[in-house]
C-alpha cells in the first residue's frame, strides 16, 4: 500500500462507499466502480474478514493493508499476552494489534515500525480505535534500540519471517530483525523480552537459543496452533524454565522444564470407554504423556490421542465416548458401515499412515455427517474407533 492509497481510503467519500457495501460481496463493489474500485473492494474484503479476527478494528472501520492483516495476531490470541507495567516497546508494530492490546495494561506503548506507510496506517488506526497512549515511531528495530535512552518494562518483538525473494524463513537468525544478535542490546534497555515465533518453531530450539530460564507459551485457537511466545527474563536468578500450553479463551496448563514429572503412568490395556483429544498446544509441546500422567489415563504418544476408562471431569481438549474399538480392517469396516446405513462420517486421525480422503474411499463413505470415527496407530498396530457425540468438558 502507498501513501496515496492511504489518502484515498481516508477520504470521507471512500469510507462512506465501503460502509454502503459492508454486507455485500467485494466483487460487486469492484464491478460497480470499475477500474477505480479495486482498492475499495480490497478494503471491504479485509474489513469483512476483520469481523471475527479483529472485531475492534472492524467496528472502528480501520484501514487494513492485506499483508499486514494476514501477518497480524487475532485479537483473541493477542489477549493471551498478559504483561503489564509502565512502558512497553513493540519493536515490530505492523498493523498494531499487539500494541493496541498492550495499551490496555501499560501506561505507555512505543510502537516501532520500519515501513513508513505501515507506520502511518498504524497511527491512523490507533486514532480510530480511540487509543491515545501509543507513540508510533518510524524506525528500524536495530536503530531504535541503539538510540533509545531509557528503559522499558517489556520489549516485544515479532520478527518478519520473510527472506530474499519473499521466501518464508523460520530460524530467528534469518528473520528481521535478527533478534538473537540484537538480544544483548535489548537486554540493556528492559527487564523482560518477549519474542513471537512461528507456530512451526521447535521449543527445544528456543531453550537452546535463549537459555534454560525462559518461559515458552504455545497458543492455540479453535484447534490450530497460532503462535509460540518466548519470554526471556533479564534477571540471572529467574525461576527455572517452563512451557505453558494455552488454548485462547479457554485456559492454560504449565509444565516445568525437566522437573521429574513422569512421562507415562499406565500401559495400553483395552477396552477403553473414552477417546480424549488433547488441545493442539499440548501436542505441539510434546507434553501429552506428561499430561496423561497427571490425569491418570493412557497416552498413545507425546502428541497423539489419550484413552480413558472414565470421562474426566476436566480435560484440556475434547472428549468422545467410544462405541467400538477395533483393528483397522477396511473391508470389515466397510461392510459394518453399510449394514448400519452409515454413508457419511467425520474422520479424525492422528499418527495414521493414510489421509482422510484415502480412508473415506476405502470405507466407501463420504466425509461429514453426524457420525464420527477416529483412526490412530497404537504400539505399531492400526486402530479404528467409532465415537459417540462429543461430551462437553471443563478445562
Amino acid at each position: 500500500m502507498t501513501h496515496e492509497e492511504v489518502d484515498w481510503l481516508l477520504r470521507e467519500e471512500s469510507r462512506q462507499t465501503v460502509l454502503k457495501y459492508l454486507d455485500e460481496r467485494p466483487e460487486r463493489l469492484a464491478l460497480r466502480l470499475g477500474g477505480g474500485g479495486a482498492l475499495l473492494a480490497t478494503q471491504l474484503k479485509y474489513l469483512q474478514r476483520a469481523r471475527t479476527k479483529l472485531p475492534s478494528y472492524y467496528r472502528a472501520r480501520c484501514i487494513l493493508p492485506p499483508l499486514a492483516f494476514e501477518q497480524a495476531s487475532s485479537e483473541a490470541v493477542a489477549a493471551e499476552k498478559r504483561y503489564g507495567g509502565a512502558l512497553c516497546i513493540d519493536l515490530t508494530c505492523g498493523l498494531g494489534v499487539d500494541s493496541a492490546h498492550f495499551s490496555k495494561s501499560f501506561d505507555r506503548v512505543i510502537a516501532v515500525e520500519r515501513d513508513p506507510v505501515t507506520a502511518r496506517v498504524a497511527a491512523v488506526n490507533f486514532s480510530l480505535l480511540g487509543i491515545s497512549n501509543i507513540e508510533v515511531v518510524n524506525d528500524s528495530a536495530e536503530h531504535f534500540i541503539e538510540s533509545f535512552p531509557g528503559t522499558a518494562d517489556l520489549v516485544y518483538a515479532d520478527p518478519a519471517r520473510r527472506g530474499e525473494g519473499n521466501r518464508k524463513v523460520f530460524r530467528f537468525e534469518e528473520c528481521s530483525p535478527d533478534i538473537v544478535s540484537l538480544l544483548p542490546a535489548i537486554r540493556e534497555k528492559t527487564r523482560r523480552v518477549v519474542v513471537k515465533a512461528s507456530p512451526l518453531f521447535d521449543i527445544d530450539e528456543a531453550f537452546r537459543l535463549f537459555g534454560d530460564r525462559i518461559t515458552v507459551d504455545i497458543v492455540s485457537r479453535q484447534g490450530e496452533c497460532k503462535e509460540v511466545l518466548i519470554d526471556v527474563p533479564s534477571a540471572p536468578d529467574a525461576p527455572a524454565g517452563s512451557v505453558r500450553a494455552v488454548a485462547a479463551g479457554c485456559g492454560s496448563l504449565v509444565f516445568g522444564r525437566g522437573d521429574g514429572e513422569p512421562a507415562q503412568t499406565s500401559d495400553f490395556e483395552p477396552p477403553y470407554g473414552y477417546l480424549l483429544v488433547p488441545d493442539v498446544s499440548l501436542c505441539k509441546a510434546r507434553l501429552v504423556r506428561r499430561y496423561a500422567a497427571r490425569i491418570g489415563c493412557y497416552a498413545v504418544s507425546q502428541s497423539g490421542y489419550c484413552l480413558s476408562r472414565q470421562a474426566p471431569d476436566r480435560f484440556f481438549g475434547r472428549v468422545y465416548p467410544i462405541r467400538e474399538m477395533a483393528f483397522y480392517q477396511p473391508k470389515k469396516l466397510k461392510q459394518a458401515l453399510k449394514a448400519a446405513g452409515i454413508s457419511r462420517c467425520n474422520l479424525l486421525k492422528k499418527e495414521f499412515p493414510f489421509d482422510a480422503e484415502r480412508i473415506a474411499r476405502a470405507l466407501g463413505i463420504r466425509q461429514g455427517g453426524d457420525d464420527s470415527f477416529a483412526f490412530t496407530r497404537i504400539e505399531g498396530k492400526l486402530y479404528a474407533l467409532m465415537l459417540g457425540e462429543e461430551i462437553p468438558s471443563k478445562r
